[in-house]
C-alpha cells in the first residue's frame, strides 16, 4: 500500500535493504502454500530463514542492488527472490517490515498448478547451481 512507503523510506539510513513482508496474504491458500515451499526450499539449498522470499514492496540501496545483480544468470525468472537469499546469505544489513496485503482487486488467479511446477523444478535447478557457484568461490 502506498501509505506504507514512509516507513520504509525512515529506515532507510539503518538498513541496506528494507523488505516487505506479508503476514497475513490473502490471495489464497495456493499461494501461500508456493510461498511457504519456497521459503523451506531456500532454507534447505542455501541454509537461510526468510519470511518472505519474493514480496515486490522492497526499499534496496543501489550499491548493494549492483553487488549482487551480476551473479544472476540473464533471464532469471524469479530475481526478487535471489536477491532476498544473496542478502540474507551474505547477511547483510536488512530488514523484512510486515505489510498489509489485501485480497485481489481485479482480474483472474493466474495459478496454474503444471506451470507452477515446472517453474518449481526449473528455480530448484538453478537454485542448486548459484549454491554451487558460491561453494566454489569459497574454495577459490
Amino acid at each position: 500500500m502506498p501509505e506504507e512507503f514512509p516507513s520504509f523510506w525512515n529506515l532507510r539510513d539503518e538498513y541496506e535493504a528494507i523488505l516487505g513482508k506479508r503476514p497475513d496474504r490473502q490471495d489464497g491458500a495456493s499461494r501461500k502454500f508456493i510461498e511457504f515451499v519456497l521459503r523451506k526450499i531456500l532454507w534447505l539449498i542455501f541454509g537461510v530463514k526468510i519470511p518472505d522470499a519474493n514480496c515486490p514492496f522492497r526499499l534496496m540501496k543501489a550499491d548493494l542492488l549492483r553487488k549482487y545483480l551480476y551473479r544472476l544468470p540473464k533471464n532469471f525468472n524469479i530475481p526478487n527472490v535471489m536477491l532476498t537469499t544473496y542478502f540474507a546469505y551474505f547477511n547483510e544489513n536488512i530488514t523484512f517490515k510486515s505489510i498489509t496485503f489485501r485480497p485481489r482487486q481485479g482480474g483472474k488467479n493466474s495459478i496454474n498448478i503444471q506451470k507452477i511446477f515446472k517453474i518449481g523444478i526449473k528455480a530448484v535447478n538453478d537454485f542448486c547451481t548459484l549454491k554451487k557457484e558460491l561453494k566454489n568461490e569459497t574454495q577459490d
